[in-house]
């Protein structure tokens, strides 16, 4: 069975076949029809207004016939034709399009030929007539929007009623000229429907080419969605493709949290290069799932360390107490993970909460990211913590200290702000 992707790669060769795999077919056949409703309607009017207006010949082709002629004419082809143009309003049009516009062809055609079979046989009409066809079948292959398929069904049908009309109405093999001329009239019908056949073929894979490139196009504008908001928040992404100006945003609160592997110097020189990537890779895809799963913001990786935040770009009012969360599930997932070779890690955590200023600057090598003292403190609080343990600042403990039970450690000296006492996040209460 071909994969999505190989089938997507080849569909400019399905596209030569006139004919796309699976569901891709039935998505061209209403994104054909959709887009040829307009020029359908178009084509009727014309077909419509060209039938009356020919009525002015039979005046001089069939002055005998004329009017069962124009009962042809205006009575039952124009009434028909017009019916089918109210049709076209509805709905269900689309999806019958094109048994429709065969089921046109037929009336088109039909009416020339009860016309031939009306005219007198000394009437101009009777050997002229037939060259309407001709008009049938361009229409047929063109203005109709008729698929390649349906369009050389129809113009074979229109050919086989005139060979049926001729050989037992006008009877043109009775004389060498009567049969010159069924032969002159069949190199003409014979040639138009050839062109005809080249010029449906052509438009169908035309707009099959066009087709398959609109699905490549949406495919890579999904992949290029995908790798935007891998790195972006889907807000922030959306709002970058509309505008190229700096965004940035102020938040009251919000929460961020710093995880860092403890001893990661000295590890690093004890293993491969490899094995330290992979060891990380394995451990921050692991962050990943716990953020998918909070519905958190992921910031960035800086070497070991890994940066994420609640409360920004969404509010959420339990910005402090989800991180806690994380933070505590992710000191567990490192309790119990052995990786290659019986190695641990252990990581320091710290938390903050308060006013972030979050946006994007730059023009290469974007990234979503978060300013402002909040952030420094939550930085502070990991480097300043114990390894395997959560430490929170006084603005996530007043948040979340009637719901997790927390010890107080003492107090640090924090950059910039002096003397600050914090807590180790040990569990959440039980209800």
């Amino acid at each position: 069975m071909e994969t999505r992707e190989h089938i997507s790669q080849d569909l400019a060769s399905y596209a030569s076949r006139l004919r796309f795999p699976g569901d891709v077919e039935k998505a061209f056949r209403s994104y054909h029809a959709r887009n040829s409703v307009v020029l359908v309607r178009f084509a009727v009017i014309l077909t419509i207004v060209l039938y009356g207006l020919f009525g002015i010949l039979d005046i001089y082709a069939a002055p005998l016939s004329k009017h069962v002629i124009w009962f042809i004419r205006f009575a039952v082809v124009i009434p028909a034709l017009l019916a089918v143009l109210l049709f076209s309003i509805h709905p269900y049009f689309r999806r019958v399009l094109q048994p429709i516009m065969v089921l046109v062809v037929l009336i088109g055609g039909g009416g020339i030929l009860a016309m031939i079979e009306l005219a007198a046989r000394r009437e101009l009409g009777y050997q002229t007539y037939y060259a309407g066809l001709m008009l049938v079948i361009i229409a047929t292959h063109s203005i109709y929007r008729l698929r390649f398929f349906y369009a050389t069904l129809s113009s074979i049908l229109v050919v086989v009623g005139y060979e049926l009309i001729a050989m037992f109405h006008q009877k043109l093999f009775v004389s060498d000229a009567e049969t010159a001329l069924f032969i002159s009239n069949n190199f003409f019908f014979i040639s138009s429907m050839i062109l005809g056949m080249a010029t449906s073929y052509s438009l169908e894979f035309y707009i099959r080419r066009v087709f398959a490139q609109r699905i490549r196009l949406a495919e890579e504008q999904e992949k290029s969605d995908r790798l935007l908001l891998n790195i972006l928040p889907r807000e922030i992404a959306a709002t970058l493709k509309e505008q190229e100006s700096v965004i940035a945003d102020h938040y009251d609160v919000a929460s961020i949290l710093f995880a860092d592997v403890a001893n990661f110097t000295p590890m690093c020189a004890c293993m491969k290069p490899i094995e330290t990537v992979e060891l990380l890779n394995e451990v921050f895809s692991h962050f990943d799932t716990l953020v998918e799963r909070y519905d958190l913001e992921k910031i960035k990786t800086i070497g070991d360390c890994y940066m994420v935040a609640a409360g920004v770009p969404r509010h959420r009012p339990d910005h402090a107490h989800v991180l806690a969360r994380m933070g505590l599930d992710i000191l567990k997932y490192v309790r119990e993970r052995r990786f290659d070779g019986g190695k641990t890690v252990s990581f320091r955590i710290g938390i903050n909460s308060g006013p972030v200023v979050a946006g994007v600057i730059g023009r290469k090598k974007f990234i979503y990211d978060l300013w402002g003292d909040t952030v420094n403190v939550a930085s502070r609080m990991e480097f300043h913590g114990v390894s395997g343990t959560i430490q929170i600042a006084p603005n996530t403990y007043q948040l979340i200290k009637d719901d997790f039970v927390c010890e107080r450690r003492g107090t640090i000296t924090v950059k910039g702000k002096g003397e600050m006492p914090v807590w180790h996040v040990i569990s959440e209460k039980l209800l």
